[in-house]
This record gives C-alpha cells, structure tokens and sequence, in this order.
C-alpha cells in the first residue's frame, strides 16, 4: 500500500525545479518590460540572409529615420550583408559579396555628405593568414540610401583587409587603418589618390584553440573639426642585454611594449605623433600591458571631446583633443571590453561591454550627475557587438553570432 505522503517528495522536487527555472541562471537580466522586442536579422536557408551571414558588425541612425547595419560572416559562410531596420523590423539591401568577391565582413560604416554611407571590408584570419588563399584586399565601397547605388571605390592594400574608417567630409578624405599590416592610410573622395602613412603597430600574430588574430590593430579612428586624426596604439622596444644575461644559445635582447597611447595626425602632417597621454589602464593586473590595451569604441561627446571604451579593461573615460587631457570615469562592470557606445533618447550614454563569446552588459553613464550604472544584459545567451540609438531614442544591441538578433531597449 502506497503511503499518502508520498507526493511531499515530488511536490518539493517541483518546488526546487521551479525555483531553478526562475532563478539557477546568472542574475543580470536587464529589468523585465525593458527589452521590449527582439528581432531576427537571418532569413534561414532561402536567404537572402542565411544562416551564418548575419553576424552585426555595425549600425549607423542615417536622417531618413531608419539604422542601417553590416553583417559578416560566421561559421564558414562566405556572404556579408547591408540591411536597414526601424527597430520594429528589417529589411535586406544589399549582398555586398556579390558585387565584391571575397569580401565576407564589412568592418566598418560612416556616413558622408548627402546622407552617403562608405564602408570597408575584410575577410576571415584564417584566409588572411595564408598568403595561397590569395586575398586581393579589403575594398572601400559607398552606398546611396536614396538611390540604392553603389559604388567601389577600390582595393586599398593589397592582401590586407581594412579594420575601421573615419570621414573628413569637409575635405573630402577618407582615413582608415589595414588589418593585420596596422597602415594607417588616407583615401580622396574627389581623385581617389590614396596615401600610406606607415606602420602604426607591429602586427602581433596570436593563435589560440587554432584560431588566429592579430592584437593591438586601432579598432577606432576619432576625427575632431580640424581634420586631426586620433587613434590609440603601442610601440615595441628591443633591450640589449648586458653579458651576464646573456645564456648559450640565448637572445641577446628582449622586448618591451608600451600599449595604449594616443597618436595624433594633424591634417597635413606626413607622419603621426605621440599626444603624450595614453588611456586607463589597470596597473600590474596582466602581465603583458600589450594584451589588447588600447580604445575599443568612441563617440563624440555633446560638451566637446570623445567618450571612449578601453578593450582591456572596460573603462569609460573622456579624451579632450584640446588639451590632450583623459578624464577617467571608472568601469561599470567587472569584465573588460567596452565595445560600443550610443546616446539614447534620455540624453544618457549607453555602453555595450563584454568579451566577444560571452554574455553582453548593457551600462549607462549620465552626464548630468556624472553616475555610471550597470543595467544587466539583454538575454544570458546574447552575445553583441554594436549598439545604436534609432529614430524613437531607443537603444538597438545586435548579436555577433550564426543567427543573430537585435534587442530593442527602452532607456
């Protein structure tokens, strides 16, 4: 005969699986309410954004009210995309590799005069790593939004994708940086002359779990109104060591690395140079400062300056291009990596932080009070890349993965 207290057990084990479903996650989950819908950018197997393709690499608010966005591709896929979203829905453009062969990331959007949107493209590590794979070279390319034309504007260094981008509209040029070689280059709109202005970091090639990458390439070019280019990066120095140092066989120097300073090209100018300032830097936490120490993200700030994110670290912080000052305002969140910044329609700014295969923080910093917040992440498996604030002020945060969403968060 069954006892009739036999259901106490099952009744608890329903308890403790109820209360694991609600709370045996990671707590961080921004508020319930705010993220207010969530959309996907793939189209699945009939395209015209498969599986694979959809991976956000940038978004852009442009004046006729929509954002527009690049994709790269994952997983062996070989299509990068242009499409436009309202925040309610998206909406493909443009196969970008079907007019550009071998290109499958768009690394980088600006806008220009006219409401023209430039881009620059690359391809995976592993192809840019084989010089048999045979590479032509990343391309700059613009996009009409009104007209739907576009048009190349050629391969810039040959074999070398391209990593960011920044528009001087008022004199017609185009900066950027080549990945992994670390040139920093100009583009003239009006001749198509370009200009190489050197090496501004020595490639550091890494291959971790057989993946490859090159760290300490400028992720950001800022660009004030007197045409002055600036961008954080580091320089390697060779040490000779003294005799007793020395060991058989043994090299007879070591290398020392200074990361995160902030160069400066004044338009003009042949050559960068040192501002003198370098960015926030937690001192003794890794025992090689090179480690990706440099500015992941910056946008203009409204008072003046640039708000910049560091990559190593996370820190927020100004940089003040008139005096050459940093005002450091700390970190919101423990892990490193602020990624992307956005104004949304409160007048805050809003942070994306977090190493790229992990879980995405969302943060704010109010400029009136001067108080940084952490609000949580969108989802615990939301892994993002690029924020954007759309027409309605809300913040857009697009996902890096094989079929990526946009969350839409209401500040």
């Amino acid at each position: 005969m069954k006892s009739k207290y036999t259901w106490i057990p099952a009744l608890i084990l329903y308890a403790g699986l109820s209360t694991l479903s609600t709370y045996g996650q990671r707590a961080g989950k921004i508020t319930r309410g705010a993220v207010t819908n969530n959309i996907l950018i793939s189209n699945g197997p009939e395209g015209p954004i498969q599986g694979g393709e959809s991976a956000v690499t940038d978004m852009i608010l442009i004046k006729n009210g929509w954002v527009y966005g690049s994709t790269r591709a994952t997983w062996g896929a070989g299509n990068c995309h242009i499409f436009r979203t309202d925040g309610e829905k998206v909406e493909h453009i443009l196969n970008v590799t079907s007019i550009l062969a071998g290109q499958t990331s768009i690394t980088d959007l600006c806008i220009g005069k006219g409401n023209i949107l430039f881009a620059c493209t690359s391809t995976y590590d592993e192809i840019l790593d084989d010089a048999a794979a045979g590479y032509k070279g990343g391309h700059l390319f613009s996009f009409d939004p009104a007209t739907g034309k576009h048009q190349d504007l050629g391969i810039i260094a040959s074999g070398q994708g391209i990593n960011c981008i920044a528009i001087d509209s008022v004199r017609g040029k185009i900066f950027g940086v080549t990945y992994p070689a670390g040139h920093l280059f100009s583009f003239n709109i009006n001749t198509g002359k370009t200009q190489d202005f050197g090496e501004i970091m020595t490639p550091w090639r890494v291959k971790d779990l057989g993946r490859v990458s090159w760290r300490g390439v400028p992720k950001v070019l800022m660009l004030d109104d007197a045409g002055t280019v600036y961008f954080s990066t580091y320089y390697q120095k060779e040490i000779n060591m003294t005799k007793q140092e020395i060991m058989i066989g043994g090299s007879s120097s070591y290398s020392t690395y200074s990361g995160g300073l902030i160069y400066r090209l004044a338009s003009g100018d042949e050559q960068p140079v040192f501002t003198g300032v370098t960015i926030p830097t937690q001192q003794g936490m890794d025992s090689d400062p090179l480690y990706e120490n440099g500015i992941a993200s910056a946008i203009r700030a409204q008072d003046g300056g640039f708000w910049c994110g560091t990559i190593n670290d996370g820190f927020l912080f100004k940089f003040n291009p008139s005096t050459s000052a940093v005002i450091n305002k700390g970190k919101a969140f423990q892990y490193w990596n602020l990624k992307s910044l956005a104004y949304g329609g409160d007048g805050k700014l809003y942070m994306l932080g977090g190493r790229d295969e992990d879980n995405s923080w969302i943060m704010c910093y109010d400029p009136s009070v001067g108080s940084l917040d952490c609000l949580g992440w969108p989802d615990n498996t939301a892994q993002c890349s690029v924020i954007c604030t759309d027409a309605k002020g809300r913040i857009l945060i697009a996902e890096n993965l094989r079929h990526s969403f946009i969350w839409v968060y209401e500040p």
